[in-house]
């Protein structure tokens, strides 16, 4: 893979930042994103097997693409992810079967890395809320109330917005399967969760684990 590691860095990086910007205007990505990384991940397979003349580079392509796969339905069937995030952690896994050079991992797969450094960057998002919310402490009454502070703002339900889900007594967060976008015919005031753009995270977990390794590493090596 050493052949190819600088193009692979360079059209996934391109093809994630393309994604980000669908992900953002839409929340959904074509399907031609995660495409494109699968494509060029066989294409750049078949450089490095022809160039190097080992065809054993097949073995862990295969293995990390298994586990990407599993690992990212998994994911996805838990609500946790949607299925154009999940396809293209498919995509990274196609892409890196092997660790580029020169970065501190924890995970033996760069998917893995990207992925946790994706949800560890997003973490900043509740603490975002809760610092917002923080006036609203003396209104907490259970810990429902406490965990919307760090999930949602308040406000007038005309002022949800088109990617923001309410969320009721009896939800506390916004699951991939099955949301809701928008106020319905809620009136006063609700507690409004945006639907976060997760490529974007994906993007800067990227960027940190090949500039770096995974973030995982710096809090406890």
């Amino acid at each position: 893979m050493a052949d190819t590691v600088l193009l692979r860095i360079l059209s996934s990086m391109l093809i994630l930042s393309y994604g980000s910007l669908q992900d953002i205007k839409r929340r959904e990505i074509d399907s031609i994103v995660w495409q494109a990384m699968v494509v060029l991940a066989a294409f750049f397979l078949v450089l490095d097997v022809y160039s190097e003349g080992e065809p054993r580079l097949l073995i862990p392509f295969i293995f990390i693409v298994l586990v990407g796969i599993v690992f990212s339905a998994g994911i996805h069937h838990l609500g946790l992810m949607g299925g154009g995030d999940a396809k293209l952690l498919i995509g990274l896994s196609a892409m890196f079967p092997l660790l580029p050079p020169g970065g501190r991992f924890i995970f033996p797969a760069l998917f893995l890395s990207v992925f946790t450094n994706a949800i560890l960057i997003s973490l900043l998002i509740p603490l975002w809320f809760f610092i917002s919310n923080i006036r609203m402490l003396p209104e907490v009454r259970g810990y429902r109330d406490l965990l919307r502070l760090f999930a949602a703002r308040r406000k007038e339900a005309k002022d949800v917005g088109r990617f923001e889900a309410v969320l009721d007594d009896d939800r506390l967060f916004i699951s991939t399967k099955n949301v809701e976008f928008g106020a319905g015919d809620r009136d006063g005031e609700v507690w409004a969760a945006p639907a976060l753009p997760f490529i974007v995270f994906l993007t800067a977990g990227f960027v940190v684990s090949i500039l770096y390794g995974d973030i995982l590493y710096i809090l406890f090596a």
